[in-house]
């Protein structure tokens, strides 16, 4: 069987036409030999050339964009530059431990000695109590140096024209913001124009930054009236906070206005911290509600824990009579910036009188939104509970929660009237001014971020301990 089937086999791979010859003996198998074809060769010079066409098509891209972007952003009125890390903006910051007026000093060792000397001289010997004859002397040497102070109309104009001097300098940082439907060639006017001034600049690109009150974000097509200049330039909102009442805009110029980005001056941010009961103080800006009107006089009280959402801050209440509605600046002596204007949480009792915000409450804010950068929310009104409060009320130490904002990040968590914050994320927060910094100073917790926040809160059995996730918000 098996050879009977060897012999079908033989048979069926006999070639055609060789049947007859071939009959009874060995058959043999037809033999093919396939070539592959070489295109590996091929493939590779192909994919060598697609990946240097495509290298080429990449880099013609790249220069014409950067070559026509300029004139694209233009043509759209698009060409705010965003700031990168290496740019980032930074602002000076103070703290009261730097205070150094002049008003501090102390008198040098000569200045000791003549007055100890003149004292010996003429004060009456005595030990012990004060005697009558001592009050008398004391009040006959006070009535003298009173006699011996002499202000005439002189000094007067002299303290006046220092005063000019000052804004004169100051102006120089001032811009007005107003529509760019309002600009009339013809018959020009400020009418529905804000004041705002330059804080920073950003010379890479060459850029400057506008503080301004909260209204000027309200501004359709906004543009821009440097001090001295007649000509108006567009300007690009950068931010709001409407908590603190404030708005940053920014103005960009291209090769062609080059002088006149290097003609502008930007404020120096002044120590805060310095300002007291009783010292100097100018209003610049629109504090009688129309551009260029300015004021000098003192300020008259300092609150140091104005409470707002998220923050407690500083306000000055000045002298200066000025009907309400009015915006700008309050700078020191020194020309420098140290307050904006603002009468969201002015006292009924102050009521026609100026009252600014400390910029050092600003810094960190100003900051975030000249790089573009978003500030945190968390939606709260707070009162510190300190040491001292805590063990007479028995409560305690930490951010006492009296209000919740609705639809807030911390409502919406679970946070309620009366909670106690003692803690964000493992980091101790105890005071407004903690809560402030982790929210909104550089290395905060981000929009957008879940922390973990314990509270102390008041039950049948006293206060136990809650932990609560919140994922922040953007301030807006």
């Amino acid at each position: 069987m098996a050879d009977k089937r060897d012999d079908e086999m033989k048979n069926t791979n006999t070639a055609p036409g060789e049947e007859g010859s071939q009959k009874g003996g060995e058959q043999p198998y037809i033999r093919e030999k396939i070539v592959k074809p070489k295109r590996r060769s091929r493939f590779l010079a192909v994919a060598i050339g697609g990946f240097f066409g495509a290298v080429l098509f990449g880099l013609i891209a790249c220069f014409s964009f950067v070559w026509i972007y300029p004139y694209i952003s233009k043509m759209h009125g698009d060409d705010v530059v965003e700031t990168t890390t290496a740019e980032r903006i930074t602002l000076p910051t103070h703290s009261e431990e730097e205070i150094t007026t002049s008003e501090e000093t102390p008198p040098s060792e000569t200045e000791e000695v003549s007055t100890q000397e003149s004292t010996e001289e003429t004060q009456p010997e005595s030990e012990g109590a004060l005697l009558p004859v001592d009050k008398e002397w004391i009040e006959r040497s006070i009535d003298r140096k009173i006699s011996d102070i002499k202000v005439d109309v002189k000094d007067i104009e002299n303290y006046a024209r220092e005063i000019q001097k000052i804004y004169q300098n100051v102006e120089k940082s001032l811009v007005t913001i107003m529509p760019k439907a309002s600009v009339d060639p013809v018959f020009p006017s400020d009418q529905g124009a804000m004041s705002g001034i330059l804080f920073s600049h950003l010379d890479s690109v060459r850029t400057v930054f506008i503080l301004t009150n909260y209204e000027a974000a309200a501004i359709q097509d906004p543009v821009v009236r440097f001090s001295g200049q007649s000509e108006y330039v567009p300007a690009q909102l950068r931010g709001t906070d409407s908590i603190m009442g404030m708005a940053v805009f920014c103005v960009q110029f291209d090769e062609k206005q080059e002088e006149l980005y290097k003609s502008l001056n930007c404020i120096e941010l002044g120590n805060t911290y310095q300002i007291r009961a009783g010292s100097p103080v100018i209003a610049v800006g629109a504090p009688f509600g129309s551009c260029g009107t300015m004021s000098y006089g003192s300020v008259v009280e300092m609150r140091y824990d104005q409470m707002a959402a998220d923050t407690a801050f500083r306000m000055y209440y000045t002298n200066m009579s000025a009907p309400e509605g009015g915006t700008g600046f309050l700078v020191n002596l020194s020309g420098q910036l140290i307050g904006l204007i603002n009468s969201r949480y002015k006292d009924p009792v102050m009521q026609g009188y100026i009252a600014a915000v400390a910029t050092e409450e600003l810094t960190g804010i100003m900051t975030n939104m000249a790089n573009m950068e978003a500030t945190s929310y968390f939606g709260i009104v707070g009162q510190n509970i300190t040491q001292s409060i805590s063990k007479a009320a028995d409560m305690p130490e930490g951010i006492y929660v009296s209000s919740v904002q609705p639809d807030s990040p911390a409502y919406q968590a679970g946070i309620m009237n009366g909670d106690i914050i003692t803690n964000i994320s493992s980091k101790s927060v105890t005071r407004m001014a903690q809560l402030k910094e982790v929210l909104t100073t550089q290395g905060r917790h981000l929009p957008g971020e879940t922390v973990r926040v314990t509270v102390m809160r008041l039950g049948r059995d006293g206060y136990s301990q809650v932990q609560i996730s919140v994922t922040l918000g953007v301030r807006q």
